[in-house]
């Protein structure tokens, strides 16, 4: 089976061994191609979304390039390949064995339970394909943040309802070590700290809040500060 991860990274596997794509630009085509492997794609459109400021005959030219690349790259079985093309158009096979990380996150939408949500979303290992900067990569990108952030938060909710507080300080601190300042995550583990009994980490964690979100210009919501307070004088 290929193994796609595009989440904190680029990296290809196949039974188990490192598929290496060599050119960014092949890179780039492949991973379109994988996160949007339900329809055949145009291969005008391809070079004219990958090579934005190339003539026409040179974006065409690189589309075959890089398609070249990824074909040479990939292993074939003896029953069907991964990567179907014609004159007109360009496809992922969405009928072959692979294994794809986004495709994994986007079930978190249709988890309904804790244990449901904690069995989908450690796949997310970072944003989607770092160091790529294409205008749809962004997109995507900003996309997946949102609903990953949104599912994080459905999460640490459940988790807290269920008094799981182990499992929010897990999930509380893997969730800022992706650098992001989400105030879901600070309040959760405030809740968590507090049911266990350590006040001064209580403090600590909003202090950690304040200072996180003083980097960009902002100060902590009115509904956390309303929580430490309740949390700081019972």
């Amino acid at each position: 089976m290929l193994k796609i991860c595009l989440l904190g990274s680029f990296e290809i596997s196949y039974k188990n061994a490192s598929v290496h794509i060599s050119s960014r630009p092949a890179q780039s085509l492949f991973a379109y191609l994988a996160l949007n492997n339900e329809t055949a794609h145009r291969r005008e459109k391809l070079a004219r979304m990958l090579w934005p400021d190339s003539s026409e005959t040179t974006a065409r030219q690189n589309l075959r390039h890089a398609l070249w690349r990824i074909r040479k790259t990939l292993p074939n079985t003896l029953q069907i390949e991964y990567i179907l093309a014609d004159d007109f158009s360009i496809a992922f096979n969405a009928s072959s064995e692979y294994w794809l990380d986004v495709a994994i996150l986007k079930k978190a939408e249709l988890c309904k339970t804790a244990d449901e949500l904690l069995a989908v979303l450690p796949v997310y290992q970072g944003e989607l394909l770092p160091g790529f900067y294409e205008e749809w990569v962004i997109l995507e990108r900003n996309y997946l943040n949102f609903r990953f952030e949104h599912n994080m938060a459905r999460l640490l909710s459940k988790l807290e309802k269920e008094c799981r507080w182990l499992d929010i300080l897990e999930w509380g601190e893997r969730w800022l070590s992706y650098g992001q300042r989400p105030e879901p995550a600070y309040r959760a583990l405030m809740c968590a700290h507090m049911e266990k009994g350590d006040m001064p980490k209580v403090a600590d964690t909003y202090e950690r809040c304040v200072r996180s979100l003083e980097e960009i210009g902002l100060e902590p919501s009115e509904q956390t500060r309303n929580l430490y307070e309740i949390l700081k004088f019972g």
